[in-house]
């Protein structure tokens, strides 16, 4: 089973601004599996900084929210919040980072 914590749609979106920007006017400069491995890459990015922003009590816990059937969105979202995490300043500042190394020609490139 695959996670993601964003949207496929939303995080394809930002790589492919990536991939226009680093490469103007080359519309094939990228392959379909590089724009994939990279999606892949940025959301593996942002679950591990989100997960790795726990602590191992918190990880039980949030390992217990997953394995009841009965979670919804709003039990993840008060878990977060209740732990002051906030996801979405994580989220912008692994995809911030992402940019920066994906332009620079680092190793998301």
């Amino acid at each position: 089973m695959e996670s993601s914590l964003v949207d496929q749609a939303v995080l394809g979106q930002f790589v492919d601004a990536l991939i226009g920007e680093k490469y103007p006017n080359q519309p094939n400069a990228v392959s379909d599996g590089a724009r994939k491995d990279a999606i892949r890459a940025l959301d593996y990015q942002i679950l591990k900084a989100i997960l790795g922003s726990l602590t191992k009590e918190q990880g039980g816990e949030l390992s217990q929210l997953l394995k009841k059937e009965d979670s919804d969105e709003a039990t993840f979202e008060n878990f977060f919040k209740s732990h002051n995490i906030d996801l979405e300043n994580v989220i912008k500042s692994v995809m911030t980072k992402f940019r920066d190394d994906f332009l620079k020609g680092g190793q998301n490139a």
